[in-house]
């Protein structure tokens, strides 16, 4: 990938203000000159995450994390730096100048450029025949009946593919467009077994809907058949043949299981909830939101993936799967378990009245009995031992078994060892059987967590650093002519003054006037996590008097007592036996070199 430009960095860090931005996320509280939460990245019960503006910087105190704003939004988003310097350039408006990279890195580059603007040309193609062209007023009376308004279509830009094989082809050829370029954004298609096939439309005659990223852009499209008999009857003999849903493959900017459909618009309302509603399709989500449900996201396609559970646990805490009540409604729930439960997220379940969709709910009832729907949501556990026992399993010990073996590989698969035993606890009791019977069951928990790994990652924390190290660091930070001055000291080496000297080193060498805040967040930017977080646990809210002499005295006293720790250490390999006279003079030749530096040390510190 192209590098980012420095000053466009510099631009980002100063344009983004730390608390704007973490406030963004979740609400914080001031505290005197900072302000707190409860930490995102730990569970705890009283807030220890802090957030000081005068140093753009964060800082947990129960597990560690800490940052500049960079750094924040890597964590909480899951992005590389790159896409995090992106993603806050995009919220304050600044356009990102980079530096020209690998070929290979600028060819992906560029195709990723091409293929959203290609992207947004499409969008907006399928959206103009929906609203405009007569061959369209089947998907809008489809639309109609299915409650959704041409505003809401508009809010939504949903669209029509109209039923030809090229036409769109031939618009964004026009747009110039290349058909290679075409067959990468997965557009068009074409027979398996022929090479020389001319490519087709892979959309045709469906209703569609643009599938976004979290940044808003279009990346891939899914595509609804036009049902001409009404849902509730038999589609036509041609319909039959047909996929009621066809989505884009995955491409350079589509995978179809890290994306979730209307996380664009709900995030925020996923923050404030804390909790997310899972509906099956689009029309579901466009109902739900439209109707004030806003909190509410789809996975592309039914279950849930890993990935889809990592990017949902950044916004909330508990999930309500309100799929389908039918079979495939209820295979979907157990198939989304093992992601949701592995990555911390409480998991409930909504029942649906028979029959009935979100969608088709709220267009009956409105959207005060959905709400009430997914308001009496159960735990996961509660519902799945009501479902066993309605149907008549839990009677004889036979069925109870059979619970138990069905429900103990999800209980073994719940992060928190305290909420895992008591949910353990509650199926022993509900199935009258001994918890030492059902802790065998929980053996996969162990499986999935070889050779006695944590069960979550521990917390970073910060380097052990050397104490006259710390305020030389310090110091550097704070006041420029110290930094210079240390800069332009060449022996020995910051490396070679004591624990935490390469953190030093690091300092010393930035060009960046690491005084100022937004600068400083653009060098810890660069830094691995651990030295970032050293660096935020400094004192760097008070500028020192007389800073220059005190880093001198500091640094004459580390770099004396490193020379006599190299001069002893060579004394004391010069009294071993058996050493060759070669050895022993270069010894000796150590000594006397370590002596020369420490009266030449002891000299240049007598003339500042």
């Amino acid at each position: 990938m192209p590098r980012l430009a420095e000053e466009t960095i510099q631009r980002v860090a100063e344009a983004n203000d730390i608390v704007e931005v973490v406030g963004s996320y979740f609400p914080l509280k001031r505290a005197g000159t900072s302000w707190v939460a409860l930490c995102p990245f730990h569970r705890e019960k009283s807030p220890s995450f802090h957030v000081n503006p005068q140093r753009q910087s964060y800082h947990c105190f129960g597990c560690g994390a800490g940052g500049s704003v960079f750094r924040f939004v890597m964590e909480y988003e899951h992005l590389d730096f790159v896409s995090a310097v992106r993603r806050l350039a995009q919220r304050a408006g600044i356009p990102v100048i980079e530096e020209a990279g690998s070929a290979d890195d600028d060819r992906r580059h560029d195709l990723r450029k091409r293929l959203l603007a290609l992207h947004v040309e499409a969008a907006a193609w399928f959206h103009h025949n929906l609203l405009k062209t007569p061959a369209a007023q089947t998907a809008r009376d489809y639309l109609k009946s299915r409650g959704v308004t041409m505003e809401v279509a508009k809010s939504w830009q949903l669209g029509f593919a109209p039923d030809s094989w090229e036409a769109l082809l031939d618009f964004l050829r026009g747009k110039s467009f290349s058909l290679e370029e075409i067959a990468q954004s997965g557009l068009s298609t074409a027979k398996d077994d022929d090479r020389n096939a001319k490519p087709y439309a892979r959309f045709r005659d469906r209703v569609m809907f643009p599938i976004r990223n979290d940044y808003g852009e279009v990346i891939a499209f899914s595509g609804r058949v036009l049902d001409l008999d009404g849902d509730a009857g038999s589609p036509s003999p041609r319909k039959a043949r047909t996929a009621k849903y066809v989505n884009s493959p995955e491409t350079a900017l589509f995978t179809k299981g890290r994306v979730l459909y209307g996380l664009d618009k709900s995030k925020r309302a996923l923050i404030t909830a804390k909790v997310a509603i899972v509906c099956e399709g689009q029309l579901d989500l466009i109902s739900a939101f439209e109707a004030g449900v806003q909190n509410v996201i789809a996975p592309q396609g039914t279950a849930f993936t890993a990935d889809q559970a990592r990017v949902l646990q950044r916004f909330v805490e508990t999930v309500v799967l309100c799929f389908d009540s039918d079979r495939a409604g209820q295979e979907a729930v157990t198939r989304s378990l093992p992601a949701l439960l592995e990555n911390g997220l409480e998991v409930r379940v909504a029942r649906l009245p028979e029959g009935e969709d979100p969608d088709s709910l709220i267009r009956g009832q409105g959207a005060a009995a959905f709400e009430e729907v997914v308001g009496s949501a159960k735990n996961f556990f509660d519902h799945a031992l009501e479902i066993l026992a309605a149907k008549g399993n839990l009677g004889d010990p036979a069925g109870k078994s059979a619970a138990a073996r069905r429900l103990g590989p999800y209980v073994a698969l719940i992060k928190d060892r305290v909420l895992r035993e008591a949910t353990a606890n509650k199926i022993c009791a509900r199935l009258g059987i001994a918890a030492a019977a059902f802790a065998p069951l929980l053996k996969p928990a162990a499986r999935q967590n070889p050779a006695g790994a944590p069960e979550e990652a521990p917390p970073t924390q910060p380097l052990v650093l050397a104490e006259g190290i710390r305020q030389l660091c310090r110091l550097a930070l704070l006041h420029p002519e110290t930094k210079v001055w240390l800069a332009e000291q060449t022996s020995p080496q910051p490396a070679e003054l004591g624990e935490g000297g390469a953190l030093l080193a690091g300092i010393l060498r930035s060009g960046l006037a690491l005084h100022e805040a937004a600068s400083r967040t653009v060098f810890v930017s660069s830094l691995e996590p651990r030295e970032e977080i050293t660096v935020n646990t400094l004192d760097l809210d008070r500028t020192q008097e007389n800073a220059l002499q005190i880093a001198q005295n500091l640094w004459f006293g580390l770099a004396a007592t490193a020379l006599r720790n190299e001069q002893d250490a060579a004394a004391a390999q010069l009294r071993q036996a058996g050493l060759s006279p070669d050895e022993q003079k270069r010894l000796q030749s150590q000594v006397t070199e370590a002596s020369k530096r420490i009266l030449d040390l002891q000299s240049r510190l007598n003339e500042v």
